[in-house]
């Protein structure tokens, strides 16, 4: 059973764009409750080696103070490590082409130091930036040769990662000229290119765009303006203690999760799909009361409104009557795992009855639950260790999970939020 009302994290996609726009912005700004992780503080040196100063305002960690440089600077070669943060690293490779030399790397060569970074490598070299990287997909480490990009025209595939496109869009407003920006061979999680676009509208920016966010015009040169920005909960966080709940065939359990906004694109989609498959769920403002022990059904999902959520729900799907399709979700193969084929081998080692495709994951739902009583490999990614958890809870035998470490890139006291609320967690001494 899981009772209370859970903290967790704020949301590492506005906690982002904002602290990117007030380090752009000349003079200070101030950023309400970032997130705090193993990828913020990957931002945090970021946004230091662009030249911001960053500094907490108290002693509760609730307001960060940002003293912005405008167009980054710095004298001779920076090296950012990023941790393990994709979007950290995509976002600040576009901003960075203002820098004469900078080196980005990784102290996690087995998970981002294998994600391919080619498409937005390519448009940062039609702009005049010089690239130096590893294999023809452009693997860390990279380095950029920069300091005076162009304008003009740029196109990106938005096929693999919107990232690349909202990288492009940063960088734009900096430049001396206008830049015309093509979104070819698709674009997937258009949702998070809106959320760009929100954020750099309420920092002064203005852009042009095309209703199938595939054309932006970027007037430039342009200053970003200094700003006080209050960020809301985490969407895909919330959902991993959202589908834990509704898992649960105790129908005495009950989550209050505060500071979550309606409107949101992948919060309504989350919540769309949750209702959808029968959750005892209602919205009281900007707070979500979700309960357990209903009987849930299957459903079908487009994911790429809500990309960071598909785990979790494919692991409350594998508990619904019924199959249950997630489709659109090719670019899940490209996340601190495969999370497509490795979630699914690792669900049906578990006993779930799951299909991975090259674009979707088809779930057999297992109402009954799972046996369980075996080993699963987290393989080094926050969202996999999240939906193992669900299905470990609803075993009969439980899982023992490997790599937990790896659960603080976004969420780092999840495990002991879960013991809190009442679901067994311990640590396996021997396996």
């Amino acid at each position: 059973m899981l009772r209370g009302e859970p903290s967790f994290p704020s949301s590492k996609y506005y906690t982002l764009r904002y602290l990117l726009a007030a380090t752009l912005a000349e003079g200070e700004s101030q950023v309400f409750f970032p997130a705090l992780s193993e990828d913020s503080e990957a931002l945090f040196r970021g946004c230091r080696a662009l030249g911001a100063q960053l500094d907490w305002i108290g002693e509760s960690g609730e307001c960060l103070r940002v003293q912005g440089v405008g167009r980054p600077r710095a004298e001779g070669a920076v090296t950012i490590n990023v941790g393990n943060a994709g979007a950290v690293l995509r976002l600040l490779l576009g901003v960075s082409a203002w820098l004469p030399q900078v080196t980005f790397v990784t102290d996690q060569p087995q998970s981002l130091g294998r994600r391919p970074n080619r498409e937005l490598l390519q448009a940062l070299e039609s702009l005049g930036v010089r690239v130096e990287a590893q294999g023809a997909e452009g693997y860390l480490p990279i380095t950029l040769y920069g300091g005076h990009p162009r304008g003009g025209h740029v196109a990106v595939s938005g096929a693999r990662s919107s990232q690349y496109v909202s990288a492009l869009l940063f960088l734009a407003p900096l430049l001396s000229e206008p830049l015309t920006i093509e979104v070819v061979e698709g674009l997937t999680s258009q949702v998070m290119v809106e959320l760009t676009l929100k954020v750099l509208r309420q920092a002064g920016i203005v852009i042009e765009h095309d209703a199938a966010l595939r054309r932006f015009l970027v007037p430039a040169p342009q200053c970003y303006r200094a700003g006080r920005y209050v960020i809301p909960g985490d969407y895909p966080s919330a959902a991993a203690l959202l589908a834990a709940c509704a898992a649960m065939p105790d129908p005495a359990s009950e989550l209050r999760l505060g500071r979550l906004p309606a409107g949101e694109e992948d919060g309504e989609a989350l919540l769309t799909t949750l209702l959808a498959m029968g959750c005892d769920l209602r919205r009281e403002g900007e707070t979500l009361l979700i309960r357990g022990g209903r009987r849930l059904h299957g459903v079908e999902m487009d994911g790429s409104r809500a990309i960071d959520c598909i785990p979790v729900l494919v692991a409350l799907a594998c508990f619904a009557e019924g199959r249950s399709v997630f489709y659109n979700v090719e670019n899940l193969h490209y996340k601190e795992s495969d999370r497509i084929n490795d979630l699914c081998a690792e669900l049906q080692r578990a006993g779930c009855r799951v299909t991975p495709l090259p674009d979707a994951i088809v779930v057999e739902g297992r109402p009954e639950g799972v046996e369980g009583g075996v080993c699963v490999d987290g393989h080094s990614d926050h969202r996999l260790l999240q939906a193992l958890t669900i299905v470990g809870m609803r075993s009969r035998r439980g899982l023992v999970l490997t790599g937990v470490e790896h659960i603080a890139k976004s969420f780092p006291h999840f495990f002991s939020e879960l013991q809190r609320l009442g679901a067994v967690v311990s640590p396996a001494l021997s396996w």
